[in-house]
């Protein structure tokens, strides 16, 4: 076998196991059905044997003191045929010359008539029952019956003649084609029932591969973005730098034009950086590989950090932040600082980046077990379709007024997974040109000291 063949063989071996279920289930059922129906034939067949040894017996013992009777042979002979339809034929033979002349038979046709049979002389010379299953074609359908020949015994216990009963097994065979045609058609039911089931497991089996190799396909492109970051990271660390040293002067002094395109192209660094960190963190959260250093802190000074360094963008938009702290003494959750300076920094981040006059109110309150944080803005506000979609990866906002607003949609996303995976819980509200309130809720686990 090529290797080729071998490999098709290994990357296919789930198609090949269905292809022998589709096959083999449905043989297997009709073998087995058919094995049943002619052992359940069988065994009427034998129990009907017994029946016919049974009735002979009996016969024979009714008869033991009238074996030199042939009328009353006769008559009892008649009596018995006619009350039972089972019975087709009873002959009683005695011995004449090389062969067997019948005395007395429930066929009148057949009275004188003398029979030469190797079973007639083996039951006779043997002294023992001799059962034979015969068929008729001449019938239709044939009919079979069981001929049962045994030795007659007088009172004295002499043999005297041989008893030729012929049982028919009419009923028996009808009985059995009734219940074989039902049972095919049960048969047949089952067979196609299960034919729809293999079917449709193919067809899983089908999905179930084109699943695997779209998870394939979704890991190559989680490396692939991984990778392509962590590449971007270094040329992106040394462009800023060197950036940073050209604003230091370091290569001269610039006029307004030059300093205007230069903090343009910084500008764009920023936002690259931006997104080269969320494809980082996407990466990190899509693999499990990101990290949490959980302790006891206070959210008031995360917030008051990130809205000091949101100022600058806020006052160049002519926007206001402001924060609204509790009392103290402050209430502590248990969270990563930097985490939680990432979510601040994405949910204000966004609540600027969508409000062009007002601005933006950070409070909290206090519900129960949870201390939440709220982000109050009084931006473009959200429709309630998209409310819908809001924390999806790459979901972005599209109306006349938010096509110009640069992103990647993937801030809230990352904001949502960092605060699920924290045990915290976040949600919007928003109105369509009023504004929106995203809420940040953790567990309280105990209040700082005044």
């Amino acid at each position: 076998m090529s290797g080729k063949t071998t490999t098709f063989i290994k990357e296919n071996l789930q198609f090949f196991y269905s292809l022998i279920l589709i096959l083999l289930i449905p043989v297997a059922i009709i073998a087995n059905t058919l094995w049943d129906i002619k052992k359940s034939q069988g065994n009427m067949e034998l129990e009907l044997q017994k029946k016919a040894e049974l009735v002979t017996m009996v016969f024979a013992s009714t008869i033991s003191d009238s074996l030199d009777n042939n009328a009353l042979l006769q008559s009892k002979i008649n009596e018995v045929t006619g009350s039972s339809k089972e019975i087709k034929e009873i002959t009683i033979l005695e011995p004449q010359d090389e062969g067997f002349i019948v005395v007395a038979s429930s066929e009148a046709n057949n009275l004188g008539v003398i029979y030469k049979s190797l079973q007639n002389t083996s039951a006779w010379v043997e002294d023992k029952t001799i059962p034979t299953l015969v068929s008729d074609a001449s019938q239709n359908p044939p009919e079979r019956y069981w001929v049962i020949i045994s030795p007659l015994k007088n009172t004295n216990l002499e043999e005297k003649a041989l008893i030729d009963l012929k049982i028919s097994l009419a009923e028996i065979d009808a009985a059995t084609r009734a219940a074989a045609k039902q049972t095919l058609i049960v048969l047949t039911i089952t067979v196609f029932a299960v034919l729809l089931l293999l079917i449709n497991h193919f067809r899983f089996f089908e999905y179930a591969v084109l699943f695997k190799r779209l998870k394939e396909v979704d890991k190559m492109k989680d490396d692939f973005i991984s990778i392509a970051s962590h590449e971007l990271k270094t040329p992106m660390a040394a462009i800023k730098g060197y950036m940073g040293m050209l604003f230091e002067g370091v290569a001269g002094k610039f006029d307004a034009k030059a300093k205007d395109h230069l903090n343009r192209v910084m500008g764009n660094v920023r936002r690259l950086d931006v997104l080269v960190n969320e494809l980082l963190d996407v990466s990190r959260l899509e693999q499990e590989r990101i990290q949490f250093d959980m302790q006891a802190m206070d959210i008031a000074k995360i917030i008051t950090e990130v809205t000091n360094e949101l100022t600058v963008q806020a006052e160049e938009k002519k926007l206001s932040v402001e924060y609204q702290p509790l009392p103290p003494p402050h209430p502590l959750i248990f969270a990563d600082p930097d985490r939680i300076a990432q979510i601040l920094d994405n949910v204000i981040g966004n609540a600027l980046k969508y409000t062009f006059r007002g601005g933006v109110v950070i409070y909290h309150r206090i519900e129960g077990n949870y201390l939440k944080t709220t982000v109050k803005d009084t931006g473009v506000g959200i429709s309630l379709q998209d409310q819908k979609h809001l924390f999806e990866r790459f979901h972005r906002i599209r109306t006349e007024k938010t096509m110009d607003i640069p992103g990647t949609g993937l801030g809230l996303w990352i904001a949502r997974e960092l605060v699920l995976r924290m045990n915290g819980k976040i949600y919007a509200t928003s109105q369509e040109n009023v504004g929106s309130e995203f809420t940040i809720a953790f567990p309280i686990i105990r209040e700082t000291k005044k």
